[in-house]
């Protein structure tokens, strides 16, 4: 069957849409227990994924070529009415940021689960059915291949319109150093970073006015004295209303997208939801091998649906689109290979005394903290409606992490009833890891819950990474005794591997077909018309939040797909 499809495939695309081709390629991708036709979609550019990385292609895309046609495909549901909507900007999560980290949570869903003791003693083998004696029960979506202590454990993806960009903390600080890749000049780099930053909306100055953000950066700037640099995080968001400055809009994939994202948008961009992918191409590393078509599988009446296209994209996140290229048999030697992930440690602090009490008698906000604490009758002098802190510690050679000083929802670190918020800082710094080959593993034989192969995780610390940890925890320590004292119950951690969500390096980019899954351009190396993006194309150990340069590799990849699709 496969040389048939192949064969028609390619007479598609030699001849253009015919209706005998079209039915004979229907029949020979047709399941058994269809019984309707096969629906054929004719596109210029197939996009897999809807997050911010793949609605970056199809937005750059069509500004310079309008009147190309895009199909996106993505395996999530829409849950909302704008595609990619930032669920944050609810006004009641904004309100209450701790409800939001329910809304994480439930988005997440883990990426390899090892297998855990199905054995209940307490169970009476005669009434009821349990393991005895020996073997080991395989829970659906459990990963029996997966060795617990070499396993990324809090890894999860977002399976959902618009992706991670739903629910993420929008932190988009520029790679320093080391940390940034050498993919492109300099002079590329800052053309892209500053392009990117636009489509993302990034600034650092929304939080400027706050005041637990200035004493917290006070604090911290006196503490470490002119030796450190304390900054404000840069963040995807909308400046805040002159209105209404209490609440600001996040950057979801929606503001990517712009108009496409609208309800109701008619025009050249296609997003079709709850579709698992496969692409249909040549002999993989044959000289003129491509993609012909992307066979797709509706997950709710298991239909099928084929995108024949010119160019293909695949911006699923840095283990499904590995997933997706393993199970395309396309499986290059590096694919999966150079994983990294950032190590975290983690800590809360209560504000300390002095620096809640120097607020109240501070000049700079008499205006406001007096008619507070005289309307509240509130012995805090911070307003209610005062925004978080959203302070950084960039990466630099001495201190080769990236810090985050904020109160932030995440799937960890909510507050409990007995403090009020306003006087917790979040602690969360974040230490890169060397790239070592062998850390994602794909065979046949068995699958996720999606029917795609099932990744396994071999990851461990290398000596250095975990030196580099130890002065990475000595330093959070540090900062945290210039601030105050710690939460009970979070006190200084190690959080699970993984958790950062923060994956590089399992497609990455480089020149060498060895040690590299595209090129400078994001194309497969042995493929014509396949491109990649995501965080899983970085190539190099990252301690800063990846997804702006994500953004950058896919604005340059899309200048060039949009080149190479020629008039507008």
């Amino acid at each position: 069957m496969a040389s048939s499809i192949h064969r028609l495939l390619s007479q598609l695309h030699t001849s253009g849409p015919d209706l005998q081709t079209t039915n004979l390629l229907a029949q020979e991708v047709r399941a058994p227990s269809d019984s309707d036709d096969v629906e054929v979609v004719y596109a210029d550019v197939f996009i897999a994924g809807s997050g911010p990385v793949g609605c970056t292609f199809a937005r750059n895309i069509l500004e310079k070529r309008p009147k190309t046609k895009i199909f996106m495909s993505e395996v999530g549901s829409q849950v909302s009415p704008e595609l990619g909507y930032h669920q944050k900007n609810d006004i009641g999560y904004q309100k209450d940021i701790d409800r939001f980290v329910h809304v994480i949570k439930g988005a997440l869903s883990t990426t390899s689960i090892p297998p855990a003791s199905t054995y209940v003693p307490t169970l009476t083998p005669s009434a009821s059915w349990t393991p005895q004696y020996e073997g080991q029960v395989q829970i659906n979506g459990h990963n029996p291949r997966q060795n617990p202590f070499r396993n990324l454990g809090a890894s999860a993806v977002t399976r959902t319109v618009g992706g991670m960009a739903t629910h993420w903390t929008c932190a988009t600080p520029t790679p320093r150093f080391d940390e940034l890749p050498d993919t492109y000049t300099s002079k590329e780099w800052e053309k892209l970073y500053t392009r990117a930053r636009a489509i993302l909306k990034t600034n650092d100055t929304s939080y400027d006015h706050s005041i637990r953000h200035t004493v917290v950066k006070e604090a911290l700037q006196k503490g470490y004295g002119v030796g450190r640099e304390v900054a404000s995080l840069p963040l995807a968001l909308n400046l805040r209303r002159t209105d209404n400055p209490d609440f600001v809009t996040w950057t979801g994939s929606n503001t990517i997208l712009g108009e496409l994202a609208k309800p109701g948008y008619k025009g050249n961009f296609t997003l079709r939801v709850s579709l698992t992918c496969f692409f249909i191409h040549g002999a993989f590393g044959a000289n003129d091998n491509k993609v012909y078509a992307a066979y797709l599988r509706d997950l709710k009446n298991n239909k099928p649906i084929i995108v024949v296209s010119k160019i293909f994209v695949a911006a699923c996140g840095a283990v499904l689109t590995p997933q997706l290229l393993y199970n395309s048999s396309i499986r290059p030697s590096a694919l999966g290979r150079y994983l990294s992930e950032q190590s975290m440690s983690f800590c809360q602090i209560v504000l300390s005394r002095d620096i809640v009490e120097s607020i109240r008698n501070d000049p700079r906000w008499s205006d406001i903290v007096g008619p507070h604490c005289a309307l509240w009758e509130d012995p805090i002098p911070i307003p209610y409606n005062d925004p978080e802190p959203q302070v950084t510690l960039p990466y630099s050679q001495d201190t080769p992490w990236h810090v985050q000083v904020h109160r932030d929802a995440f799937s960890y670190g909510d507050v409990g009833p007995k403090v009020d918020p306003r006087l917790v800082v979040d602690l969360r710094f974040f230490g890169k890891t060397d790239v070592n080959p062998n850390n994602l593993g794909l065979k046949p034989g068995m699958s996720d819950i999606y029917g795609m192969p099932q990744p396994t995780f071999e990851f461990v610390h290398s000596e250095e990474d975990q030196r580099r940890n130890d002065r990475m925890m000595s330093d959070m320590c540090r900062a945290a005794s210039f601030l105050g004292s710690y939460l009970p119950g979070s006190n200084p951690q190690f959080l699970e591997p993984g958790l950062a969500l923060h994956i590089t390096g399992t497609i990455r980019a480089g020149d060498d077909p060895e040690t590299s899954v595209v090129n400078r351009d994001c194309r497969v190396h042995d493929i014509s018309n396949l491109y990649l993006g995501g965080n899983g194309v970085i190539p190099t150990a990252m301690a800063c939040n990846p997804t702006i340069t994500s953004v950058c590799y896919a604005l340059h990849a899309s200048d060039v797909i949009a080149k190479r699709l020629g008039s507008p």
